[in-house]
């Protein structure tokens, strides 16, 4: 399939363009059926494209991008968005409960606004019939997923774009490319104890301020 004009996507650069998923849209469906990631590390995005892209749409959990190729049209990848946010500086006191005439502990913690970049995967197939076309994670993340997020920015108080990444040291360091920073060792396991999801049991937490 090869793209008709240069007016497609809602946000594109001179190589790429994302459209939000469609599950009822042929193009969308044929994409998600042929989605292919080679490293098995990865497996686990492509099932979620696969399997439950379209359920976390339809009940408003997630919104899904598909990235095409602008000269072809063809699925360069796709990625996932999430309202969150992270919890840090956690306190921990004992006050009286008047109810129960007993002291009873009190957790506190400060909150910052975020978005979760919760699934984020370049198409194997495409890297394979394109190898000349380098840096396409990177590509992605500044041109197309940061712009999304400065727009919801702009009528929701956002502040900090973050990641449960696998715990691979290649993942971790293209993430770093990406402006993507760790806590320390301390803060880290604090916040995986309050605010790691339970399907991202292995991952890391990473962030970058907007």
């Amino acid at each position: 399939m090869t793209a008709k004009n240069e007016d497609v996507g809602f946000i594109k650069n001179n190589l790429f363009y994302i459209n939000h998923l469609n599950c009822n849209r042929k193009e969308d469906v044929e994409a998600i059926k042929d989605f292919y990631v080679a490293n098995k590390t990865g497996y686990g995005l492509q099932r979620y494209l696969q399997e439950y892209a379209c359920v976390d749409e339809s009940e408003g959990n997630m919104r899904t991008y598909i990235v095409r190729y602008m000269k072809t049209d063809e699925c360069v990848g796709y990625f996932s968005l999430k309202a969150g946010l992270i919890s840090l500086n956690e306190t921990k006191s004992e006050i009286f409960d008047e109810d129960t005439g007993q002291e009873k502990k009190l957790r506190e913690f400060d909150t910052v606004p975020g978005v979760e970049l919760a699934n984020f995967a370049v198409n194997s197939s495409f890297v394979s019939k394109y190898p000349y076309i380098k840096g396409i994670g990177q590509v992605i993340f500044v041109n197309l997923i940061i712009p999304i997020i400065r727009e919801a920015a702009l009528h929701v108080g956002i502040r900090v774009i973050y990641i449960f990444a696998l715990p691979y040291d290649s993942l971790i360091n293209a993430y770093k490319r990406y402006g993507f920073k760790r806590l320390s060792i301390t803060a880290e396991k604090d916040l995986h104890n309050r605010l790691k999801p339970r399907y991202d049991e292995s991952c890391k937490f990473m962030y970058q301020m907007l």
